[in-house]
Protein backbone atom coordinates (compact mmCIF):
# COMPACT_ATOMS: atom_id res chain seq x y z
CA UNK A 1 0.00 0.00 0.00
CA UNK A 2 1.12 3.27 -0.86
CA UNK A 3 1.18 6.53 1.11
CA UNK A 4 -1.61 7.88 -1.17
CA UNK A 5 -3.88 4.14 -0.59
CA UNK A 6 -3.08 4.96 3.41
CA UNK A 7 -4.54 8.18 3.69
CA UNK A 8 -7.80 7.09 1.67
CA UNK A 9 -8.16 4.25 4.10
CA UNK A 10 -7.66 6.43 7.40
CA UNK A 11 -9.68 9.18 5.82
CA UNK A 12 -12.94 7.22 5.11
CA UNK A 13 -15.94 6.88 7.23
CA UNK A 14 -16.03 2.98 7.65
CA UNK A 15 -18.94 0.95 9.79
CA UNK A 16 -17.24 -0.62 12.71
CA UNK A 17 -19.36 -3.53 13.45
CA UNK A 18 -20.01 -4.91 16.84
CA UNK A 19 -22.05 -5.96 19.82
CA UNK A 20 -23.72 -4.83 22.93
CA UNK A 21 -26.96 -6.56 23.48
CA UNK A 22 -28.66 -8.91 25.72
CA UNK A 23 -27.43 -12.43 24.66
CA UNK A 24 -23.70 -10.64 25.03
CA UNK A 25 -24.34 -9.72 28.95
CA UNK A 26 -25.77 -13.62 29.35
CA UNK A 27 -22.58 -15.15 27.53
CA UNK A 28 -20.46 -12.47 29.62
CA UNK A 29 -22.23 -14.27 32.63
CA UNK A 30 -21.63 -17.59 31.68
CA UNK A 31 -17.65 -17.46 31.53
CA UNK A 32 -15.87 -19.68 33.85
CA UNK A 33 -15.05 -17.77 36.58
CA UNK A 34 -16.88 -14.27 36.53
CA UNK A 35 -17.56 -11.93 39.13
CA UNK A 36 -20.44 -10.09 38.57
CA UNK A 37 -19.77 -6.12 39.02
CA UNK A 38 -21.85 -4.41 41.88
CA UNK A 39 -24.19 -2.72 39.65
CA UNK A 40 -26.18 -4.45 37.04
CA UNK A 41 -24.27 -5.56 33.48
CA UNK A 42 -26.35 -4.05 30.56
CA UNK A 43 -25.77 -3.06 27.18
CA UNK A 44 -24.14 0.05 26.43
CA UNK A 45 -26.20 2.77 24.71
CA UNK A 46 -25.10 3.53 21.65
CA UNK A 47 -23.16 0.73 20.72
CA UNK A 48 -25.39 -2.26 20.00
CA UNK A 49 -24.68 -2.98 16.71
CA UNK A 50 -21.79 -1.05 15.48
CA UNK A 51 -21.11 2.35 14.43
CA UNK A 52 -19.54 4.58 11.68
CA UNK A 53 -16.86 6.62 12.01
CA UNK A 54 -13.25 7.20 10.83
CA UNK A 55 -10.08 5.40 11.57
CA UNK A 56 -8.42 8.73 11.59
CA UNK A 57 -10.39 9.38 14.97
CA UNK A 58 -9.00 6.30 16.33
CA UNK A 59 -5.56 7.31 15.58
CA UNK A 60 -6.18 10.35 17.24
CA UNK A 61 -7.20 9.62 20.16
CA UNK A 62 -4.23 6.70 20.39
CA UNK A 63 -1.87 9.70 19.69
CA UNK A 64 -3.78 11.95 22.39
CA UNK A 65 -3.74 9.57 24.90
CA UNK A 66 -0.49 7.74 24.95
CA UNK A 67 1.25 10.85 24.79
CA UNK A 68 2.36 12.25 28.12
CA UNK A 69 3.73 8.37 28.68
CA UNK A 70 7.23 9.45 26.73
CA UNK A 71 9.94 12.08 26.78
CA UNK A 72 10.62 14.27 23.92
CA UNK A 73 14.04 12.90 23.30
CA UNK A 74 15.60 9.50 21.71
CA UNK A 75 11.38 8.32 21.97
CA UNK A 76 10.72 11.40 20.00
CA UNK A 77 9.01 9.88 17.15
CA UNK A 78 6.98 7.83 19.69
CA UNK A 79 5.14 11.23 19.84
CA UNK A 80 3.62 10.08 16.86
CA UNK A 81 3.30 6.37 16.93
CA UNK A 82 -0.37 6.10 16.52
CA UNK A 83 -0.22 7.32 13.10
CA UNK A 84 3.30 6.66 11.89
CA UNK A 85 2.96 3.11 13.41
CA UNK A 86 -0.73 2.43 11.70
CA UNK A 87 -1.33 4.56 9.30
CA UNK A 88 -0.75 1.60 6.75
CA UNK A 89 -2.23 -1.01 8.93
CA UNK A 90 -5.66 -1.32 7.34
CA UNK A 91 -7.66 -1.73 4.11
CA UNK A 92 -11.34 -1.86 2.96
CA UNK A 93 -13.78 -4.65 2.00
CA UNK A 94 -16.67 -3.21 0.12
CA UNK A 95 -18.67 -6.55 -0.11
CA UNK A 96 -20.70 -6.11 3.18
CA UNK A 97 -22.30 -2.99 3.19
CA UNK A 98 -22.86 0.79 1.97
CA UNK A 99 -19.93 1.87 4.25
CA UNK A 100 -16.67 -0.40 3.71
CA UNK A 101 -15.43 -2.52 6.49
CA UNK A 102 -12.03 -2.57 7.51
CA UNK A 103 -9.89 -5.09 7.21
CA UNK A 104 -5.99 -5.68 7.64
CA UNK A 105 -3.67 -4.52 4.93
CA UNK A 106 -1.24 -7.15 3.30
CA UNK A 107 1.56 -5.56 5.54
CA UNK A 108 -0.83 -5.40 8.69
CA UNK A 109 -0.76 -9.61 8.35
CA UNK A 110 2.88 -10.11 8.28
CA UNK A 111 3.06 -8.38 11.79
CA UNK A 112 3.01 -11.29 14.03
CA UNK A 113 4.64 -12.58 17.16
CA UNK A 114 4.62 -10.24 20.21
CA UNK A 115 4.30 -6.67 18.04
CA UNK A 116 0.78 -8.37 16.81
CA UNK A 117 0.33 -8.78 20.30
CA UNK A 118 1.29 -4.61 21.06
CA UNK A 119 -0.97 -4.12 17.75
CA UNK A 120 -4.26 -5.59 19.24
CA UNK A 121 -3.90 -3.89 22.67
CA UNK A 122 -3.42 -0.15 20.98
CA UNK A 123 -6.27 -0.59 18.97
CA UNK A 124 -7.86 -1.76 21.64
CA UNK A 125 -7.19 1.51 22.93
CA UNK A 126 -7.51 3.59 20.24
CA UNK A 127 -11.26 2.27 19.23
CA UNK A 128 -12.06 1.46 22.69
CA UNK A 129 -11.66 5.04 23.19
CA UNK A 130 -13.63 6.09 20.37
CA UNK A 131 -16.78 3.74 21.42
CA UNK A 132 -16.75 5.54 25.07
CA UNK A 133 -16.93 9.18 22.80
CA UNK A 134 -20.30 7.52 20.99
CA UNK A 135 -21.07 6.18 24.76
CA UNK A 136 -21.25 9.75 26.09
CA UNK A 137 -22.78 11.05 23.24
CA UNK A 138 -25.75 8.75 23.11
CA UNK A 139 -26.30 9.42 26.94
CA UNK A 140 -26.44 12.82 26.04
CA UNK A 141 -25.74 14.15 29.43
CA UNK A 142 -21.60 15.27 28.98
CA UNK A 143 -19.15 15.46 26.32
CA UNK A 144 -16.17 13.25 26.75
CA UNK A 145 -13.74 16.04 27.59
CA UNK A 146 -10.31 14.12 28.79
CA UNK A 147 -8.98 10.41 29.13
CA UNK A 148 -6.97 9.73 32.39
CA UNK A 149 -4.54 6.80 32.15
CA UNK A 150 -5.14 5.13 35.90
CA UNK A 151 -1.48 3.43 35.71
CA UNK A 152 -0.65 6.51 35.62
CA UNK A 153 -2.52 8.00 38.33
CA UNK A 154 -2.22 5.35 40.81
CA UNK A 155 0.81 4.54 40.29
CA UNK A 156 3.38 6.71 38.72
CA UNK A 157 1.85 9.44 40.99
CA UNK A 158 2.38 11.25 37.50
CA UNK A 159 -0.15 12.74 34.87
CA UNK A 160 -3.89 13.37 36.18
CA UNK A 161 -2.17 13.44 39.86
CA UNK A 162 -5.48 13.48 41.47
CA UNK A 163 -4.66 10.03 41.95
CA UNK A 164 -6.18 10.46 45.65
CA UNK A 165 -9.27 11.18 44.12
CA UNK A 166 -9.31 7.96 43.35
CA UNK A 167 -9.02 5.11 45.71
CA UNK A 168 -7.87 1.72 44.55
CA UNK A 169 -10.03 -1.13 46.28
CA UNK A 170 -9.09 -4.21 44.34
CA UNK A 171 -6.28 -5.80 42.70
CA UNK A 172 -7.29 -5.33 39.66
CA UNK A 173 -8.65 -1.73 38.17
CA UNK A 174 -9.71 -0.58 34.88
CA UNK A 175 -7.51 1.10 32.33
CA UNK A 176 -8.82 4.67 32.17
CA UNK A 177 -11.10 8.14 33.77
CA UNK A 178 -13.41 9.44 31.38
CA UNK A 179 -14.33 13.09 32.00
CA UNK A 180 -16.94 14.78 31.13
CA UNK A 181 -18.61 18.15 30.77
CA UNK A 182 -22.31 19.23 30.66
CA UNK A 183 -22.95 20.62 27.36
CA UNK A 184 -25.62 23.37 29.05
CA UNK A 185 -22.82 24.12 32.18
CA UNK A 186 -19.27 24.67 31.87
CA UNK A 187 -18.75 23.61 35.51
CA UNK A 188 -20.36 20.32 35.64
CA UNK A 189 -18.37 17.47 34.96
CA UNK A 190 -18.92 13.54 35.31
CA UNK A 191 -16.22 10.80 36.06
CA UNK A 192 -16.63 7.31 34.58
CA UNK A 193 -14.33 4.65 33.92
CA UNK A 194 -13.32 2.31 31.24
CA UNK A 195 -11.82 -0.81 30.80
CA UNK A 196 -10.43 -1.44 26.82
CA UNK A 197 -8.97 -4.55 25.98
CA UNK A 198 -7.73 -6.01 22.19
CA UNK A 199 -7.51 -9.29 20.53
CA UNK A 200 -6.63 -10.76 16.99
CA UNK A 201 -8.84 -13.87 17.81
CA UNK A 202 -12.36 -13.46 17.97
CA UNK A 203 -12.68 -16.90 20.21
CA UNK A 204 -11.04 -14.76 22.73
CA UNK A 205 -12.88 -11.79 22.73
CA UNK A 206 -16.21 -12.72 24.94
CA UNK A 207 -13.48 -14.34 27.78
CA UNK A 208 -11.71 -11.04 27.48
CA UNK A 209 -14.64 -8.71 27.88
CA UNK A 210 -15.68 -10.56 30.91
CA UNK A 211 -11.94 -10.14 32.61
CA UNK A 212 -12.35 -6.42 31.93
CA UNK A 213 -16.18 -5.90 33.44
CA UNK A 214 -14.44 -7.40 36.47
CA UNK A 215 -11.77 -4.77 36.48
CA UNK A 216 -14.53 -1.97 36.08
CA UNK A 217 -14.97 -2.13 40.06
CA UNK A 218 -11.17 -1.85 40.76
CA UNK A 219 -11.91 1.87 41.78
CA UNK A 220 -14.10 4.04 44.00
CA UNK A 221 -14.47 7.68 43.34
CA UNK A 222 -15.57 10.16 46.24
CA UNK A 223 -16.80 7.01 47.82
CA UNK A 224 -18.91 4.90 45.12
CA UNK A 225 -17.77 3.01 41.92
CA UNK A 226 -18.15 4.98 38.83
CA UNK A 227 -20.34 4.59 35.93
CA UNK A 228 -18.18 2.32 33.49
CA UNK A 229 -17.95 1.07 29.83
CA UNK A 230 -15.99 -2.21 28.75
CA UNK A 231 -14.98 -2.98 25.43
CA UNK A 232 -12.54 -5.86 23.31
CA UNK A 233 -11.43 -4.61 19.88
CA UNK A 234 -11.33 -7.22 17.63
CA UNK A 235 -8.39 -6.87 15.25
CA UNK A 236 -8.86 -10.23 12.74
CA UNK A 237 -7.28 -10.26 9.15
CA UNK A 238 -11.06 -10.36 7.95
CA UNK A 239 -12.32 -7.52 10.08
CA UNK A 240 -12.51 -5.19 12.95
CA UNK A 241 -14.99 -5.55 15.33
CA UNK A 242 -15.84 -4.71 18.86
CA UNK A 243 -18.03 -5.97 22.43
CA UNK A 244 -19.20 -3.45 24.58
CA UNK A 245 -20.67 -3.76 27.81
CA UNK A 246 -22.23 -1.13 30.49
CA UNK A 247 -22.72 -1.86 34.31
CA UNK A 248 -25.37 0.53 34.32
CA UNK A 249 -25.60 3.74 36.66
CA UNK A 250 -29.38 5.43 37.29
CA UNK A 251 -27.79 8.12 39.51
CA UNK A 252 -24.76 9.11 38.66
CA UNK A 253 -23.59 12.03 39.99
CA UNK A 254 -22.33 15.56 38.59
CA UNK A 255 -19.37 16.97 40.13
CA UNK A 256 -18.82 20.97 40.21
CA UNK A 257 -15.13 22.28 38.94
CA UNK A 258 -14.83 26.07 39.71
CA UNK A 259 -11.52 28.31 39.09
CA UNK A 260 -11.33 28.38 43.07
CA UNK A 261 -11.30 24.64 42.60
CA UNK A 262 -8.82 24.42 40.06
CA UNK A 263 -6.70 26.66 42.30
CA UNK A 264 -6.57 24.29 45.38
CA UNK A 265 -5.69 21.65 43.89
CA UNK A 266 -2.35 22.58 42.24
CA UNK A 267 -0.23 20.66 44.22
CA UNK A 268 -2.76 17.59 44.54
CA UNK A 269 -0.71 14.26 44.43
CA UNK A 270 -1.57 10.65 45.88
CA UNK A 271 -1.12 9.91 49.64
CA UNK A 272 -1.47 6.38 50.00
CA UNK A 273 -2.96 7.24 53.90
CA UNK A 274 -5.02 10.06 52.74
CA UNK A 275 -9.00 9.36 53.21
CA UNK A 276 -10.37 13.21 53.14
CA UNK A 277 -10.07 13.62 49.22
CA UNK A 278 -13.25 14.56 47.84
CA UNK A 279 -15.12 13.68 44.42
CA UNK A 280 -14.81 17.38 43.76
CA UNK A 281 -11.31 17.47 44.51
CA UNK A 282 -10.76 14.44 42.01
CA UNK A 283 -12.44 16.01 39.27
CA UNK A 284 -10.92 19.32 39.81
CA UNK A 285 -7.34 17.84 39.75
CA UNK A 286 -8.79 15.50 36.58
CA UNK A 287 -9.58 18.55 34.90
CA UNK A 288 -6.57 20.50 35.34
CA UNK A 289 -4.17 17.82 34.31
CA UNK A 290 -6.32 17.29 31.54
CA UNK A 291 -5.92 20.50 30.10
CA UNK A 292 -1.83 19.85 30.92
CA UNK A 293 -1.99 17.11 28.13
CA UNK A 294 -3.99 19.19 25.85
CA UNK A 295 -0.69 21.78 25.99
CA UNK A 296 1.38 19.34 25.93
CA UNK A 297 -0.12 17.62 22.46
CA UNK A 298 0.17 21.44 20.65
CA UNK A 299 3.20 21.99 22.08
CA UNK A 300 2.10 25.17 23.98
CA UNK A 301 5.19 24.40 26.56
CA UNK A 302 4.00 27.95 28.83
CA UNK A 303 0.65 26.44 29.10
CA UNK A 304 1.98 23.02 30.03
CA UNK A 305 4.37 24.09 32.86
CA UNK A 306 1.43 26.13 34.03
CA UNK A 307 -1.64 23.65 34.21
CA UNK A 308 0.63 20.37 35.03
CA UNK A 309 0.44 19.23 39.10
CA UNK A 310 3.91 18.97 40.30
CA UNK A 311 4.78 15.24 39.25
CA UNK A 312 3.83 15.45 36.06
CA UNK A 313 6.03 18.66 35.67
CA UNK A 314 9.19 16.87 36.74
CA UNK A 315 8.47 13.62 34.51
CA UNK A 316 7.80 15.63 31.64
CA UNK A 317 10.80 16.77 29.48
CA UNK A 318 10.03 18.75 26.38
CA UNK A 319 12.10 20.90 23.74
CA UNK A 320 10.98 23.75 22.64
CA UNK A 321 9.07 23.57 19.20
CA UNK A 322 8.46 25.99 16.18
CA UNK A 323 4.96 26.84 16.63
CA UNK A 324 2.56 27.92 13.69
CA UNK A 325 -1.28 28.75 12.51
CA UNK A 326 -3.10 26.19 10.38
CA UNK A 327 -6.60 26.03 9.21
CA UNK A 328 -9.49 23.79 9.88
CA UNK A 329 -12.93 23.59 8.94
CA UNK A 330 -13.95 23.46 12.58
CA UNK A 331 -11.71 26.65 13.69
CA UNK A 332 -7.72 27.94 13.05
CA UNK A 333 -5.69 25.67 15.61
CA UNK A 334 -1.96 26.06 16.85
CA UNK A 335 0.59 23.67 16.86
CA UNK A 336 3.88 22.26 15.47
CA UNK A 337 4.02 19.99 12.16
CA UNK A 338 5.88 17.19 10.91
CA UNK A 339 6.73 16.01 7.43
CA UNK A 340 7.72 12.79 5.88
CA UNK A 341 7.41 11.01 2.88
CA UNK A 342 8.27 7.90 0.22
CA UNK A 343 8.80 8.14 -3.36
CA UNK A 344 6.76 10.99 -4.92
CA UNK A 345 4.87 11.02 -2.01
CA UNK A 346 4.60 13.45 0.86
CA UNK A 347 2.44 13.31 4.14
CA UNK A 348 2.37 16.29 6.46
CA UNK A 349 1.06 16.27 9.92
CA UNK A 350 0.01 19.20 12.31
CA UNK A 351 -0.58 18.33 15.91
CA UNK A 352 -2.78 21.52 17.30
CA UNK A 353 -5.25 23.08 20.17
CA UNK A 354 -8.09 25.29 18.58
CA UNK A 355 -6.84 28.89 18.96
CA UNK A 356 -9.57 30.06 21.23
CA UNK A 357 -8.75 27.33 23.99
CA UNK A 358 -4.89 27.65 23.27
CA UNK A 359 -5.21 31.44 24.04
CA UNK A 360 -7.35 30.68 27.09
CA UNK A 361 -4.28 28.05 28.20
CA UNK A 362 -2.05 31.01 27.92
CA UNK A 363 -3.62 33.45 29.83
CA UNK A 364 -4.23 31.17 32.66
CA UNK A 365 -7.48 31.58 33.52
CA UNK A 366 -9.42 28.53 34.54
CA UNK A 367 -12.85 29.90 34.36
CA UNK A 368 -11.79 30.91 30.43
CA UNK A 369 -10.47 27.75 30.02
CA UNK A 370 -14.09 26.09 30.72
CA UNK A 371 -16.03 28.57 28.61
CA UNK A 372 -13.56 28.07 25.75
CA UNK A 373 -14.03 24.57 25.93
CA UNK A 374 -17.72 24.37 26.00
CA UNK A 375 -17.97 26.84 23.37
CA UNK A 376 -15.74 24.67 20.98
CA UNK A 377 -17.54 21.62 22.24
CA UNK A 378 -21.09 23.29 20.88
CA UNK A 379 -19.53 24.59 17.48
CA UNK A 380 -18.17 20.73 17.29
CA UNK A 381 -21.38 19.09 17.88
CA UNK A 382 -23.51 21.41 15.42
CA UNK A 383 -20.77 20.93 12.58
CA UNK A 384 -21.58 18.49 9.73
CA UNK A 385 -19.64 15.42 9.96
CA UNK A 386 -16.39 16.04 8.29
CA UNK A 387 -17.35 14.90 4.02
CA UNK A 388 -13.25 14.72 3.07
CA UNK A 389 -13.72 12.50 0.18
CA UNK A 390 -11.49 13.30 -2.71
CA UNK A 391 -9.46 15.95 -0.35
CA UNK A 392 -5.73 16.37 0.18
CA UNK A 393 -6.21 17.65 3.71
CA UNK A 394 -8.19 15.26 6.74
CA UNK A 395 -9.07 16.45 10.13
CA UNK A 396 -10.20 15.01 13.03
CA UNK A 397 -10.95 17.23 16.54
CA UNK A 398 -11.78 16.14 19.77
CA UNK A 399 -14.48 18.17 21.94
CA UNK A 400 -11.87 19.73 24.74
CA UNK A 401 -10.34 21.51 22.00
CA UNK A 402 -7.06 19.03 20.15
CA UNK A 403 -6.79 18.72 16.33
CA UNK A 404 -4.94 16.70 14.21
CA UNK A 405 -4.76 17.54 10.31
CA UNK A 406 -3.20 15.44 7.52
CA UNK A 407 -2.33 16.50 4.51
CA UNK A 408 -1.09 14.74 1.35
CA UNK A 409 0.98 16.29 -1.18
CA UNK A 410 2.07 14.64 -4.63
CA UNK A 411 5.90 15.76 -5.43
CA UNK A 412 6.60 16.36 -9.06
Amino acid sequence: MDLAGAFKVIGTPVRLPGRSDDALVRQIQKQKGFTAPGKPLCPAEGLADGIALRPLEALHWLSYVTRPRYQDDVLDVYLRWGLLRYLGFFAHDYTHSRLPRLTLSEAGRRISGNQRRVTSEEMGIAFGTALAKRWFETTGVADLRAVVDIDVALDARYVFGPSSAVQHIGTQRPDYLLVGADPRDSTRYLVRVLECKGTKNAGHAVPQLARAVGQLDGVTIGGRVPHGLATTVITAENKTSYLAVDPGDDDEPAYEVTAETIDRVRNFRFEADRSDASAAEIAGASVRASWAVLADFGSNLGALRRWAPEVMERRIERRVRERRTFSTPVEEARGTSFTFGFDQEQLTVEYGIARSIDDSLSEGSAGAIMEAQRVFAERLRESPAPDQAGSDTVYSATADGSILSLTLERRR
